[in-house]
């Protein structure tokens, strides 16, 4: 029995690929499946595309070096390599498959242009919906395994706890509206999604903090690149709403309080430059001005392009606009950074294997060396595709070989990582607990750091009671015993990059066997059917 938790791409993926071997599949997710955006999390938010080298003009080679460049140093050459190579096949695959994505008057791919890259390689499929479509097509898929009986469907359902035996996978304790369940399992693939609903300011699903990761770290895995977090430029500020990087590649400009154009001055790429560098200087202009906010001005599109193109290329995104009191096409709309992506998560190698046995993890909640520092615009959607079926195929090899062999360098890797106290508090997983807790990570560990915050932050976590204030505390001690800037992780106190440090980090949480255990109250015990896999 294989348990998948999670139903984004990388999830959805992973169970396509599975049920195609036909291996005993159980999926577990937080939501309605099919029905709430709960259970879509952060893929269906996706509008920007599916970065791959399909055009005429265009090499996996160059997607690798684009995305080596942005991750500032910590990128695994090898593991760029690999996603560009595969990722560019996956989504041949994928439209072999029926995924409908944009085209050309001549039917050809439509290809976008975003930030860092040096070719036009992101495919898009309603306009600015890629993820919602993408998230769609892969359920519709995945729903008709459900009713058939190829897959058991468990939702509502939250992970509450990893369990093994002699070192190695044994099952799952979720939570639902009807208690406590304890699954069986011999293997689990994560794909819960990131950490960036941690933060107050985000544009992340509310639903997706982290608990899945700090689940797999206390049940032994190591976590890699935790510091590096990345701040999206353009999300209109309080609400969440996040504005595509699709719209500065297709011209819109950043302007201050007195409607001057700053991002020309700053870097050679302007709007264009990389995520990180674009957040810094917005958050700079605002301290500047003692402003809330700069300003997107699209208008500059409708007067190139022609009235009506800003709601014909982004069609979701003029309706949300509208739906906030913002006419896009004939004013300036606020945005501001907020937090939007996690580079940081469960360590693997390039199967999906963490340091737990018979534990993998795929998408956003992993952490392969594929970003590295910094993640490049709509690799994500690319990431999960490639690491949900390599995670998927690794499960069933090594379940059918009764085998467990990460790979040689990934092994070397997690021996290095400094263990983390976690100290034993009473568990307090009240909202109230939870936004404190937000608050925290949006002063502490933001756009800009520096060591006396980040040492005041950890005294702080000692009396918050919240479970998640263990992955906030992991995060924090990363950032402090990093000090220089790099990527996602910028340091006022230590503002120069060092070579000395162009490493990853790695960290296990330390937590004691009470403060492990789930509350288990009305639980139920399921022992599953195990296949042979």
């Amino acid at each position: 029995m294989i348990i998948f938790v999670g139903a984004g791409v990388a999830g959805l993926t992973a169970v396509r690929q599975l049920v195609a071997a036909e291996s005993d599949v159980t999926l577990v997710t937080a939501g309605r499946f099919g029905h709430d955006a709960i259970a879509a999390g952060n893929t269906a938010l996706a509008q920007g595309g599916i970065a791959a080298a399909l055009g005429p003009d265009d090499t996996p080679a160059s997607h690798a070096t684009d995305t080596i460049q942005a991750g500032a140093g910590l990128v695994i050459p090898e593991v760029a390599q690999l996603v560009a190579t595969d990722g560019a096949k996956q989504v041949q695959d994928l439209l072999a498959a029926g995924f409908s994505a944009d085209r050309n008057a001549d039917g050809a791919l439509a290809f976008g242009l975003e930030a860092a890259r040096s070719k036009s390689r992101v495919v898009h499929a309603g306009e600015d919906s890629t993820g919602a479509a993408l998230s769609g097509f892969l359920t519709n898929l995945v729903q008709h395994h459900v009713e058939t009986g190829a897959v058991r469907l468990i939702e509502q359902a939250t992970l509450q706890h990893i369990h093994t035996q002699t070192g190695r996978i044994s099952g799952v304790t979720v939570c639902s509206p009807d208690g406590f369940r304890r699954l069986s399992a011999d293997a689990v693939i994560l794909a819960t999604g990131g950490f960036a609903g941690l933060y107050a300011n985000t544009s992340s699903a509310a639903a997706i903090t982290g608990q899945g990761m700090l689940v797999a770290a206390r049940a032994g895995a190591v976590l890699a690149d935790m510091e590096f977090v990345q701040f999206h430029p353009t999300v209109v500020p309080g609400t969440g709403q996040l504005i595509s990087e699709a719209v500065r590649g297709a011209g819109a400009v950043l302007r201050d309080s007195t409607g001057h154009r700053f991002m020309s001055a700053v870097h050679p790429g302007a709007e264009l430059a990389l995520r990180d560098v674009v957040s810094r200087a917005s958050a700079q202009v605002m301290r500047d001005f003692q402003a809330t906010s700069v300003w997107l001005d699209a208008t500059v599109i409708e007067q190139r392009h022609g009235s009506g193109i800003l709601a014909a290329r982004f069609p979701v995104l003029t309706e949300a606009l509208a739906a906030l009191g913002f006419d896009w096409a004939a004013e300036y709309v606020p945005v501001a950074p907020a937090a939007h992506y996690c580079m940081g998560g469960v360590a693997t190698d390039t199967a999906g294997r963490s340091s737990v046995a018979g534990l993998y993890a795929a998408g956003e909640v992993a952490s392969t060396g594929f970003h590295g520092a910094n993640r490049l615009a709509s690799n994500s959607l690319l990431e999960g595709l490639v690491f949900g079926t390599r995670a998927a195929e690794a499960a069933r090899r090594d379940l059918r070989y009764d085998s467990w062999e990460p790979e040689a360098e990934f092994t070397q890797f997690i021996a290095t990582a400094t263990d983390i106290p976690s100290p034993p508090l009473p568990s307090d997983d009240s909202p109230q607990q939870l936004r404190d807790l937000q608050l925290l990570a949006d002063a502490h560990l933001g756009i800009t750091r520096n060591g006396h915050d980040l040492e005041s932050l950890l005294t702080q976590l000692n009396t918050v009671g919240h479970p998640l204030a263990d992955l906030v505390r992991v995060m924090a001690t990363a950032a402090l015993q990093r000090p220089e800037s790099r990527g996602g992780h910028w340091r006022a106190d230590f503002p120069s990059q060092d070579p000395a440090l162009a490493r990853r980090a790695a960290w296990r949480l330390a937590t004691s066997t009470q403060a492990m255990q789930p509350a288990l109250t009305n639980t139920t015990q399921e022992t599953l059917v195990h296949a042979d896999t």
